[in-house]
């Protein structure tokens, strides 16, 4: 069963701005027995204190190497394990997140100073072949491009899940670590605004993907670092948006909405938590209640306008702080598989080992938090200079062989043994394909004599429908006969009648015509 751990959540508060309006209400407060809050007063009534107890606070004192040193550094090892990690810096707009993850090239901040630790842990392994890969996306009015590629030919691509659960963007560049991150930081959407003059108008994911290969026993271990730089949340009544910037501001706030309500739904044990609601909650769904190691970095901003957006995002650390990850190790097992006989019941396929990492004690700036695994010491570089941790533009060969040591033992589980199969005598699987064929046959049969009842049934309404039609006919024709005979009857009968009437009106008149001459020749005949 897997391990459960809490996301890690880290919190610094920046140094006020040029003109920036700060009355000293956020606090860093560092107590004596370790323990470290951050103290905001509340914007409707300063008398009361909002306190908030996180496992890092950093003043605006604290510099990149501490939030480095005493947060980040220590997931490098978990990486090299074969588990998936993930940082993630959230905060409102012009709140540091971009600095915190980005930096300058004078004061890098936590990616180039990830990817260098990467390689310094490469450059000591022994045992094991390591290789470096990176991709780089940006999720721009929740649709996902590629920043490796030149912005006005990136296609929009496709968020699916493979066999295995896991979430990847598909079509998605991955190279070599060489100097990429500067390069793709030149493709993200970046615009000015009010409150930022620089201001993220997408999130952006860099993903560092490491490959270790066991040549002695043939295994392959696939660790990876995602280091997220999420865009600030904005209110349009500040930040004097036009409507173009509108529409990026409407996008960003519905992602970071949608990411609230997947922490809140989590923590409240919902059967359904809304993932696929945005895709920046999909590409994160390892990170909330997944599979992997998560750090959450809050930047905090002093001025007095971003009062309520501090509480906001201080009581989403808390929340977060409560999500349970049980991470796992992705170890796949390079052995040729023998080929079973078709008939034979196939075996289930191996599952993930759950990943075994110690519990890290909270620290605060002043003192380094222990390390998720144990220490050991960082073999140094060749003609490296002291203090400088901006990575190396290039590496001709990437893989080398390297060694893990006992720090893979905590975090990898043995692999199950492979479960046998049931062996048949050649008498079983002659009955068994005897019984199957039968059946199919007896299957096609059926099937054909169903079609033929079809057909037959289809042919006898086809005739009946034509027997009804013949005799809708034939009705009419009837019909039509009927009625013209009827009316030839009718002026014959009227030409007898009129013959009739002629005929005794001329006897008539013979009759009176005789009257008349017998009348005048006998005078005395009246």
């Amino acid at each position: 069963m897997a391990h459960a751990y809490k996301v890690k959540i880290a919190a610094r508060l920046r140094p006020p701005i040029y003109g920036e309006i700060n009355d000293d209400g956020v606090q860093v407060v560092h107590n004596d027995d370790d323990i470290s809050f951050i103290s905001v007063p509340n914007p409707r009534d300063a008398s009361q204190i909002f306190k908030f107890p996180l496992t890092s606070c950093y003043d605006p004192l604290a510099n990149q190497q501490d939030i480095f040193e005493n947060d980040v550094r220590p997931m490098i090892d978990v990486v090299y394990s074969g588990v998936t990690v993930t940082v993630f810096a959230y905060g409102v707009t012009s709140s540091g997140k971009t600095h915190t993850m980005q930096g300058t090239k004078s004061d890098p901040g936590i990616i180039p100073r990830a990817v260098e630790a990467l390689f310094e842990k490469q450059s000591g392994l022994q045992r094991y072949h390591a290789s470096l890969a990176v991709s780089y996306m940006e999720i721009y009015k929740d649709e996902v491009y590629d920043l490796l590629v030149a912005r006005d030919n990136a296609p929009k691509l496709p968020v699916r899940e493979n066999d295995s659960g896991q979430v990847f963007v598909a079509n998605l560049t991955s190279l070599p670590v060489e100097s990429l991150a500067e390069r793709a930081m030149k493709s993200r959407s970046v615009a000015s605004t009010n409150l930022n003059r620089a201001s993220s108008r997408s999130h952006a994911i860099l993903t560092v993907n490491v490959t270790l290969t066991d040549p002695v026993e043939n295994k392959t271990l696939s660790g990876k670092l995602n280091l997220v730089d999420l865009a600030g949340s904005e209110n349009n009544k500040m930040t004097g948006n036009d409507p173009s910037r509108m529409a990026e501001s409407a996008a960003i706030n519905k992602s970071l909405s949608v990411l609230g309500q997947v922490v809140h739904a989590i923590n409240q044990g919902a059967s359904r938590i809304p993932y696929r609601n945005s895709k920046l909650t999909r590409l994160l769904q390892d990170a909330l209640g997944g599979s992997s190691v998560g750090l959450l970095i809050c930047n905090l901003a002093p001025g007095v306008k971003f009062r309520q957006d501090t509480l906001n995002t201080l009581n989403f650390a808390v929340r977060t702080k409560n999500i349970e990850n049980k991470p796992v190790v992705n170890e796949r097992d390079n052995r040729p598989i023998p080929k079973p006989h078709f008939a034979a019941i196939q075996p289930s396929g191996p599952k993930l080992a759950a990943a075994v990492l110690p519990v890290a004690s909270s620290s605060s700036s002043g003192s380094s938090r222990p390390s998720l695994v144990p220490s050991y010491p960082v073999p140094t570089r060749p003609n490296s200079t002291n203090g400088s941790r901006v990575p190396r533009p290039s590496m001709a060969n990437f893989g080398g062989s390297s060694s893990l040591g006992p720090r893979l033992s905590q975090v990898m589980a043995p692999p199950p043994p492979p479960r046998a199969t049931y062996a048949l005598t050649d008498k079983e699987i002659d009955e068994r394909i005897a019984r199957a064929v039968e059946a199919e046959v007896a299957r096609r049969l059926e099937e054909r004599e169903r079609e033929r009842d079809r057909e037959e049934d289809a042919r006898r309404a086809a005739e009946a429908e034509e027997r009804a039609k013949e005799m809708e006919k034939q009705k009419q024709k009837e019909q039509q006969r009927d009625l013209s005979c009827g009316q030839e009857q009718t002026l014959h009968s009227s030409d007898d009648l009129e013959s009739e009437l002629k005929k005794r009106l001329e006897e008539l008149e013979q009759k009176m015509f005789v009257k008349q001459a017998l009348a005048r020749k006998f005078p005395c005949i009246r």
